[in-house]
């Protein structure tokens, strides 16, 4: 059987419905009527506690679409406090000024979701949405928190959950959210031609990729690898070095440059050799 899903004007109804509730428990029992939402929460949060950078690049998305979609759900409801803005929408403060910092903050609080007693409480998909629910209530005047009545006290975690490198990698996701092949050249000072050589394709496939948005399943795994090893170098050294380092050979390699290392497919052993040398160094 086909599973049914709520249309869109749906899931707003009920997210501006869930602000104004009196208690988690009745925020939650909202949400479950639209909790095909909140299924890639579910399906990726374990993943990305482990730290698989896909994965964490999945629940930073699917956070940042929800908290959008809160907002505009705010904006409707609650149109003194929630305004648009330029770049999406901004919060009404205490000093009585739209401001788009609450919206970056609430962006940035997906760091501490797994780890919220609401989570504990609710699961890791209708959870998700009772805590962004209550994020965003607490950011607007005359809203209170919401009651969860008594603490679960802090969530199971899923074995080999690692929250250092979870926590650093949503912050490279979160800093990084422009489209994935645009990041991967823009790291590595890259041009299409270049980047088509590391994924075996032609430039007119990487040009058809970035304009669809959509890269094949099969190389997914690389652009991820190639992300995750760009965005930590560049946190590691000066700016602009990345590229230079890029292209310098090196034993730890076998003789081969970084570049050389993903075109042969061993894009893996790169991201493994990157992230144990920068654990050893303790700067990453």
């Amino acid at each position: 059987m086909m599973k049914y899903t709520r249309s869109a004007y749906a899931v707003q109804n009920t997210l501006a419905q869930a602000l104004g509730v009196h208690s988690a428990q009745e925020c939650a029992k909202l949400l479950a009527d639209i909790s095909e939402r909140f299924d890639a929460f579910r399906e990726a949060m374990p993943h990305a506690l482990r730290g698989e950078w896909a994965a964490v690049v999945v629940l930073v998305n699917n956070w940042h679409g929800l908290l959008d979609d809160i907002m505009e759900s705010a904006a409707g409801e609650a149109p003194k406090l929630v305004q648009r803005t330029d770049h999406g929408f901004g919060i009404v403060t205490a000093a009585h000024r739209v401001s788009e910092e609450p919206i970056r903050y609430l962006y940035h609080l997906i760091s501490d979701v797994p780890c919220s007693p609401l989570l504990a409480r609710f699961g890791q998909d209708i959870g998700v949405g009772v805590v962004a629910i209550d994020a965003v209530r607490q950011l607007l005047p005359g809203f209170v928190p919401l009651n969860a009545e008594q603490s679960m006290g802090w969530p199971d975690l899923p074995i080999g959950a690692d929250l250092t490198r979870y926590r650093r990698l949503v912050d490279m996701a979160v800093r990084s959210m422009e489209p994935p092949l645009a990041r991967v050249k823009q790291l590595f000072a890259l041009n299409s031609a270049e980047l088509a050589q590391l994924f075996a394709v032609s430039r007119q496939a990487i040009e058809q990729w970035q304009k669809s948005g959509e890269v094949p399943a099969s190389r997914r795994q690389k652009l991820a690898n190639l992300i995750s090893v760009g965005e930590l170098l560049d946190r590691k050294l000066s700016p602009g070095r990345l590229p230079l380092v890029a292209h310098r050979r090196a034993d730890a390699y076998g003789g081969l440059t970084m570049l050389e290392m993903v075109a042969a497919d061993r894009d893996a052993e790169l991201r493994d050799l990157t992230e144990r040398a920068l654990d050893w160094s303790g700067t990453a």
